[in-house]
């Protein structure tokens, strides 16, 4: 059974936090502050970073649960439903998100029981909690997956799988300990495994559905600028790959059965910007890049670019080479790398020659740029790329089309990575005619809101000597830790 003593030799420090007096403390802040725009890719960074090591049971899971459900302050929830909303541009049903809504505070109660019997170090009342646990996440499956709201509740459906997976894991790498015998266990393993299937298949099918529905108002051909075919499907799969595919990636991951160790490097997918200007004038080399569309060659290269080399002609480019360091470049068509990308149209040059020079990465980092400010009409004159400490580097600026309007082009929990560079627009002395901005995700980065939820989540007071632990500990956050596991011990 578990009772006060047993919890406070459980975790210390909490313990004695809670038999100091309190007459003279300070108040402090014990809920997470966390904007609408931070809180989906903290779930992803906690997830990709937690397979990138061996946790203890429960730690990766409570993590996130003290993030989605802290002990004071905003419903994070209804965060995740702003952002969700905000990101595919529809609202999702009043009703339907309030069923979600009482099912999803019913599992993260129980996940919280779980946690109470994980901290008291007792195989059998963790498991008999797992058994409860596991059998609420199989009841509420289907109520993510109501038929009539696939699309829109898909972002929500994918948190629930990172949950429902990571209590899976939780079992099948612990869960032999925990007694029940040899066939209760194999029966988790075959459970974890499928139910990883069925989530991954479920999501396809929701992504397919939707590309289905879109199909039919999609443009037949790309059009005198060749950009109409990419630009109706970006925005679709801008959000297909940052609300559910990342999860989709994530959930290969978990699944216990195929990979049961820790996972350095998850594949994440990038994510591409629209066509910025034309690409009327399709020459052969464009021809043996792609048949008469402008697309996405250049992907997932292992460091930010180091220099731009740029050749101008009338203020805009004719030469734009983009260098990487020895090979760490770009995949090309999601082969091999390349050292160097440039402009895919045949050969020009400018009169105004000149090497723009990016900062060196600073150490845990594997790019630099945040976002770019790209003025674009016909063609893009003007792109300035702002770096993750919000200094700007101006790559070109053509200033004598007023009237052109600037876009600020930034995918959230990615970093700016790659030029796809499109024809020369003879009308425009040649200059560069398109241009497509391609983001990466930094799978070495942890923002600060990640920290502190592996902080407060963590069972026992854990060092702040890892990169994905804070590096002190403020007034604030340590209330939150206590008041986090002071809600649990008191269920």
């Amino acid at each position: 059974m578990l009772t006060r003593r047993t919890l406070l030799k459980t975790i210390p420090v909490l313990g004695s936090a809670w038999v100091l007096p309190t007459l003279y403390a300070a108040p402090v802040t014990v809920y997470v502050d966390i904007n609408q725009d931070d809180i989906l890719d903290t779930l992803k960074t906690i997830v990709t970073w937690g397979l990138g090591q061996i946790p203890e049971v429960g730690s990766i899971l409570a993590a996130i649960v003290s993030l989605l459900w802290p002990s004071g302050g905003p419903d994070a929830w209804d965060l995740v439903r702003k952002e969700v909303e905000a990101m595919i541009d529809s609202k999702i049903n009043d009703a339907v998100y309030s069923l979600l809504k009482a099912e999803l505070d019913g599992l993260g109660g129980a996940l919280k029981l779980y946690f109470q019997a994980v901290a008291a170090h007792d195989m059998e009342t963790i498991r008999m909690q797992f058994i409860a646990t596991n059998t609420l996440f199989v009841a509420a499956a289907s109520k993510f997956q109501n038929k009539d709201y696939r699309w829109t509740l898909a972002p929500l459906f994918a948190i629930f799988s990172q949950l429902h997976l990571l209590l899976l894991r939780d079992a099948v790498l612990n869960g032999k300990n925990w007694g029940g015998g040899a066939e209760a266990y194999a029966n988790v393993v075959t459970q974890a495994g499928d139910t990883a299937e069925a989530y991954i298949g479920y999501l396809d099918m929701v992504v397919a559905d939707e590309r289905s529905r879109l199909e039919k108002g999609a443009p037949a051909s790309p059009g005198q600028h060749r950009t109409e075919i990419y630009n109706y499907w970006q925005p679709f799969e801008s959000k297909r790959i940052v609300l559910i595919d990342d999860y989709r990636t994530l959930l290969v991951y978990l699944d216990p059965v195929k990979h049961p160790d820790a996972s350095q490097e998850i594949p994440f997918k990038d994510v591409y910007s629209r066509a910025y200007g034309t690409a009327d004038d399709w020459d052969q080399t464009c021809s043996n890049w792609s048949k008469n569309a402008v697309a996405t060659p250049y992907s997932a290269p292992l460091a930010s670019f180091s220099s731009i080399y740029i050749e101008l002609w009338n203020r805009t480019p004719r030469v734009v080479r983009v260098q990487y360091p020895k090979g760490a470049g770009p995949k090309v068509w999601g082969g091999n790398r390349t050292d160097r990308t440039e402009i895919i149209a045949n050969a020009g040059g400018g009169r105004e020659k000149y090497t723009v020079t990016l900062p060196k990465l600073g150490p845990g980092k594997l790019y630099n740029v945040k976002k770019a400010h790209v003025t674009s009409g016909s063609i893009p004159i003007g792109l300035t790329l702002e770096l993750d400490d919000s200094r700007r580097v101006e790559l070109w600026n053509r200033t004598d089309l007023p009237g052109t309007p600037t876009h600020e082009v930034a995918v959230l929990g990615r970093m700016l990575t790659t030029f796809n560079m499109w024809t020369r627009s003879r009308f425009y002395d040649n200059d560069l005619g398109c241009l497509i901005l391609g983001f990466s995700r930094d799978t070495r980065r942890i923002p600060p809101h990640a920290k502190d939820a592996f902080y407060v989540g963590a069972l026992t007071e854990p060092n702040t000597g890892p990169q994905y632990l804070p590096r002190a500990i403020s007034p604030s956050l340590l209330a939150r830790r206590n008041a986090f596991w002071r809600d649990i011990f008191a269920r």
